[in-house]
């Protein structure tokens, strides 16, 4: 059985509406935040945590775009680069990918 904890994962605007509007469902980060079980809180949204894995930035670009509620690579490309202007876009750099479920929507609260 694997074990809840409540954790905290902040989140800027742009991924809030993409939240709200139910097309993200995974973070990526450059630390690990959390562990597979866990559950963090949006707003009134309960979301637990069911994948980490460290992955190249490209993969997450060209393969999981969708899941970070981009509508292409260059969107999560570019959102990236946003987020973190001075080390800017490493296609190499592996980070946290954090994949999610609301379970508000899955009807378990």
């Amino acid at each position: 059985m694997i074990k809840s904890n409540r954790i905290e994962i902040p989140f800027n605007k742009w991924s809030l509406e993409r939240l709200y509007d139910e097309s993200k469902c995974a973070t990526s980060r450059n630390k690990k935040y959390g562990n597979v079980g866990d559950i963090f809180y949006v707003g009134d949204d309960k979301y637990k945590i069911t994948m980490i894995k460290k992955l190249p930035l490209f993969f997450i670009a060209n393969e999981l775009f969708r899941t970070e509620g981009c509508t292409d690579p260059q969107e999560f490309i570019d959102i990236w680069e946003e987020i973190h202007p001075r080390k800017g876009w490493v296609d190499e750099q592996k980070v946290y990918y954090h994949y999610f479920v609301c379970l508000d929507y899955l009807g378990d609260s």
